[in-house]
């Protein structure tokens, strides 16, 4: 199992499809601090994703993230389409050199998409965001490529850190975008982004053996 194509491209398009059947659930944790529309606005970004997977096979990581932050930035140009395709932007830039192992190259794809989210959405961690889970995935995959991790151990848990760390979220104060004129309204719930990563990297962990 290695992050080459076709292999990432695979991968990508679980993601997606966990992504998109979870439309209903991130709309509904969406709805108790934001516009409740992130499902809506994430299926967009997976059917676009999947449009460039299926014409892009064979590409190098570097180019098929890329066409997929274009994509997504085209067809899903809301703020949570933005930083969705930010991120994608910003890892196609890290994946290309220098080569390493695959876990290595996903702990430094998966930085710079932090990087990007956070320099974009000028969020912090700690401030209630899709922020928080993207370190507590940094922070996995780091540790598992310190330790010897293969690919599919090492998405495991990261999947696990992303869960763990939405829902930590729930017990947070919202401190920027909607979310934080209604921090009332989000407490308990955990975070409808970071909610959105635990479940395309838990659907991307079941799958990566097989």
């Amino acid at each position: 199992m290695s992050l080459a194509s076709p292999g990432l491209a695979g991968l990508l398009e679980v993601a997606a499809d966990a992504v998109a059947s979870a439309t209903a659930e991130l709309n509904l944790l969406d709805g108790f601090a934001g516009d409740g529309d992130l499902g809506i606005t994430m299926s967009a970004a997976s059917q676009a994703l999947k449009d460039v997977l299926a014409a892009n096979q064979q590409a190098e990581p570097e180019n098929l993230l890329a066409a997929c932050g274009a994509a997504i930035a085209r067809h899903a140009p809301s703020t949570s389409g933005t930083l969705v395709a930010t991120g994608f932007l910003r890892a196609a830039k890290v994946v290309g050199e220098p080569r390493g192992d695959s876990v290595k190259i996903l702990a430094r794809a998966f930085q710079a998409a932090q990087e990007g989210v956070q320099a974009r959405g000028k969020a912090a961690v700690g401030d209630r965001t899709i922020v928080d889970g993207l370190q507590a995935v940094c922070t996995s995959l780091l540790g598992s490529s310190s330790a010897g991790m293969n690919l599919v151990e090492a998405l495991r848990a990261a999947a696990e850190a992303a869960s763990v760390a939405t829902d930590a979220t729930a017990a947070m104060v919202p401190k920027i975008g909607r979310a934080s004129w209604v921090p009332d309204r989000a407490k308990g719930h955990p975070d409808a982004g970071c909610a959105m990563l635990a479940i395309a990297l838990r659907a991307v962990a079941d799958n990566a053996g097989g």
